[in-house]
């Protein structure tokens, strides 16, 4: 089998779910599928066979030698995860003390055999005999329990299931919206080796949990690349040279009873830069989200406050840069002055678009336009890894907004349960866009409620003309059609009017009030976003949401922004 210049393993989730928890998290899950993971499942297909081919054991070692694979994957929806409590082994029986002691000991004369065994250049002597009964005799639980007919009452009760004491368990999974994953590398392997991994493949029955069964299979891949390795915000377990013989130590020790963890190599991942077709256009705000996504009891602040947090959120990075904070992230050049490059903005998210959506804000993106320089791109992680790191991994991040209360969030690391937070819902193109927060109008149109009719009219053909503008401003055409109001275009979203008022530096230094409005644009060729207008963009305001050219009476039964 001939696989041309790359190859990539496609993994088949039968069930359509995949349950399986992070290595860091126990109640949250895993996707995509770490590569680590899938080389462990291909080592213990190897493992497993009565007696392990050789030729199979030369692909492994080929394939941990290869650079960690990109991955194709599609959006996943996490399941709610929810604690499940079975009943311990029985304590009056196996003991946790008299495991440990038992475990410990098995651990000591295994170590003993394996010294023997290498003294004895692997022939077996009765020293290595008598230690092997000696393990199987610990290993034996049968002389904790006491003859039939002594057992006292009370004790046999105990031994019930609903008796005994109970032990949390969480399986978390999620459902992804294509069953398939393919890893792919760019270097292919032999025939001979395709062959081997092949039928290694045909073995692999499960990944993750025993629920998650599979098909594996290898395949030229023409797959469209989601995940690339590089300066990206997303950690994965991946393999290096070595891992093999790392995972065969593990087991001498572990002995497939005792915990062990999976050996692998952190690699760092980002989104794969999106082949759009020439005709999709894309604004100059485009680029890399780093979402937070607010704790439950935190989801209690209107889109009207976004500036307020945008501000506070701006202003935690800050603190954790290292100076001098690069421009790509400060807005400002080295003697102080605004820049006039893109950089990064502080997006909070509203829940909009949908039935019963309201405006809350339900987390806050770190926008990274892709014209920033790699050096502010790796000043933000830093940032943000800085800040985390304080806090402690197990606590959640804080914004203090004044007197108004605080908000406690965490980065978001997987799919997110939230519609309403995934880039995904931002950002796919479409002709049509609308404004879930209202754009700051880069010029004052004038007072678009007073004065004579022909006074208003003209106001608002300058609001119009001033929204062509603010999409000038991020790189974008002139829209076909624009409609500007007071009143939003889409669910949820809060009117112009209840925003408070948003002042900005003028050109000579004094401070402008921006008049704020929603808008509706139709552009000839589709746009991919995020797209954020106005002169408030890099403190969300002009957040933009692509529509459908003409807006439903109702939305989907199952869509949800929660």
């Amino acid at each position: 089998m001939s696989l041309g210049e790359n190859f990539g393993i496609e993994v088949n989730f039968l069930t359509g779910r995949f349950v399986a928890t992070r290595h860091n998290d126990r109640q949250r899950s895993e996707w995509p599928p770490h590569p680590a993971r899938l080389f462990s499942a291909l080592v213990a297909a190897w493992a497993d066979s009565d007696e392990p081919d050789n030729s199979e054991r030369a692909a492994l070692e080929w394939l941990e030698s290869q650079p960690p694979p990109s991955i194709a994957a599609s959006d996943a929806v996490p399941r709610t995860v929810v604690s499940n409590f079975v009943p311990v082994n029985d304590v009056s029986i196996v003991s946790g003390n008299w495991y440990k002691r038992r475990a410990d000991q098995v651990s000591s004369l295994i170590a003993q055999r394996h010294t023997e065994l290498i003294a004895s250049h692997g022939e077996a002597t009765r020293k290595a005999a008598q230690i092997e009964r000696r393990v199987n005799k610990q290993r034996e639980v049968s002389v904790q329990i006491n003859s039939v007919g002594n057992t006292n009452p009370k004790a046999a009760l105990s031994m019930l299931p609903e008796q005994r004491g109970k032990q949390g368990r969480h399986y978390p999974s999620v459902t992804p919206d294509d069953g398939r994953v393919c890893f792919i590398w760019s270097v292919p392997p032999t025939v001979e080796m395709t062959d081997a991994l092949d039928r290694l493949l045909l073995r692999v029955t499960r990944l993750g949990h025993s629920s998650s069964l599979v098909s594996c299979r290898v395949v030229k891949s023409t797959s469209e690349i989601k995940l690339e390795v590089g300066d990206g915000d997303i950690s994965m377990r991946s393999v290096g040279r070595g891992q093999l013989a790392e995972l065969e130590r593990q087991f001498e020790r572990h002995q497939a009873f005792r915990p062990r963890s999976m050996p692998h190599t952190d690699v760092r991942y980002r989104p794969a830069a999106e082949a759009l077709p020439d005709s999709v256009l894309k604004a100059n705000t485009a680029g890399e989200w780093i979402v937070f996504e607010f704790a439950p009891g935190s989801r209690f602040l209107p889109a009207t406050r976004v500036v307020e947090l945008a501000n506070a959120m701006r202003a935690s990075v800050f603190r954790y840069a290292e100076d001098p904070i690069p421009e790509g992230i400060s807005g400002h050049l080295p003697d102080g002055r605004p820049t006039t490059a893109p950089h990064v903005a502080f997006l909070p998210l509203p829940y909009v678009g949908f039935e019963h959506a309201d405006g809350r804000l339900l987390g806050i993106a770190a926008s990274a336009p892709n014209s920033i320089s790699t050096e502010a791109r790796r000043a933000l992680y830093r940032a943000i890894g800085d800040w985390e790191e304080l806090v402690g991994k197990n606590h959640a991040l804080r914004l203090t907004l004044g007197s108004q209360g605080v908000v406690h969030l965490h980065r978001q690391l997987g799919p997110a349960t939230l519609i309403s937070l995934r880039p995904s819902a931002w950002k796919h193109a479409a002709c049509r866009w609308v404004s879930a927060t209202p754009i700051s109008l880069p010029r004052h149109p004038g007072q678009l409620g007073r004065g004579t009719a022909a006074a208003r009219t003209r106001s608002w053909a300058a609001a119009e003309a001033s929204v062509r503008l603010a999409c000038a401003h991020v790189g974008l055409p002139e829209p076909l059609s624009v409609e500007v109001s007071l009143r939003p275009f889409i669910r949820g979203a809060h009117p112009a009017g209840q925003f408070p008022v948003f002042h900005q530096g003028g050109p000579s230094g004094r401070s402008v009030r921006r008049q704020l409005i929603h808008a509706s644009m139709t552009f000839e060729h589709p746009v991919a976003g995020p797209l954020v207008l106005g002169s408030g963009r890099f403190l969300g305001l002009g957040l933009m949401r692509p529509a459908p050219m003409r807006e439903p009476s109702k939305i989907s039964e199952g869509d949800s922004g929660e």
